[in-house]
């Protein structure tokens, strides 16, 4: 609950008020809903794969899945990759640790600024239990707690 406080408020006070924001709230977003056959399909039929693992990959601990996944993938001339955001997980390099430990080749693992560049040339772009380092919300409502923190732009 400390984090994203300025100065003033971590000295005097305030830790559970909310930050004011300074966006317009323009409702709810459209989304699509999938299923495993369908995911399956698309992962299959394209050429481009990028993964974006998060902690709710960590706490599932699906690394080796998606190692596996990764591998299989790459096997059947796939060109997939990870994109690892700097503090996805419970600290800075935990993504890249777990992936190492199910065997995922450090060629296969690229940072943030890497992928954020080329995300257009994605066919698919499968995010695994990651949240606010996707959150299109960083960039577009001013004042909300993750206002301004660098994100992967998986939407793009």
């Amino acid at each position: 609950d400390a984090m994203n406080r300025d100065i003033f408020n971590v000295l005097f006070g305030g830790m559970n008020n909310p930050a004011v924001v300074v966006g317009v709230d323009t409702g709810p977003k459209e989304h699509t809903e999938t299923s495993a056959g369908a995911v399956a399909e698309l992962l299959v039929n394209a050429r481009e794969v990028l993964i974006v693992p998060g902690y709710g990959m960590a706490m599932a601990r699906a690394q080796t899945s998606i190692g596996e996944l990764a591998t299989l993938l790459r096997n059947n001339k796939v060109n997939l990759k990870f994109g690892i955001h700097p503090v996805a997980g419970r600290m800075p390099g935990q993504m890249n640790v777990l992936l190492a430990e199910a065997g995922v080749p450090h060629e296969w693992v690229f940072e943030m600024d890497e992928v954020n560049p080329d995300m257009e040339n994605n066919d698919v772009v499968l995010v695994v239990g990651a949240n606010d380092v996707v959150n299109s919300s960083a960039q577009e409502v001013e004042g909300c707690s993750i206002w301004g923190m660098p994100i992967i732009e998986v939407w793009r």
